[in-house]
């Protein structure tokens, strides 16, 4: 029995660490191009963000719109945006990888541009 628990407490313990991609400076983030794949691929499901689910709708043709409209981006406070806090501490954070957190991070900080 002591060795069965100790096999069950050492293989329990597995974290699949991703570290985040650095995005070389400079590097231009495009709304379109890197932050709505991100979405595509995590939020805008039916049932999640999808439209005529939870706000904000993060489908490719009402993004933009409803996380601005919902004041869900601080380009003044990248870091204290609704958006990149829920994908990093908060309920969103199991559906947002580290390099998908740089990611909306680095699109924030070059000002939110719906480019």
């Amino acid at each position: 029995l002591p060795v069965a628990f100790i096999f069950c407490v050492a293989t329990s313990c597995e974290y699949d660490f991703v570290e985040p991609v650095a995005i070389e400076p400079g590097t231009e983030i495009s709304f379109k191009n890197d932050v709505i794949p991100i979405f595509n691929n995590s939020c805008n499901s039916s049932g999640c963000h999808g439209a005529g689910d939870f706000d904000p709708v993060l489908t490719p043709e009402s993004a933009y719109q409803n996380l601005m409209g919902l004041n869900q981006v601080d380009t003044t406070n990248p870091e204290n945006s609704v958006l990149y806090e829920s994908i990093t501490t908060g309920s969103m954070k199991e559906y947002a990888s580290p390099t998908d957190a740089e990611i909306i991070l680095t699109w924030i900080e070059q000002g939110a541009e719906n480019n």
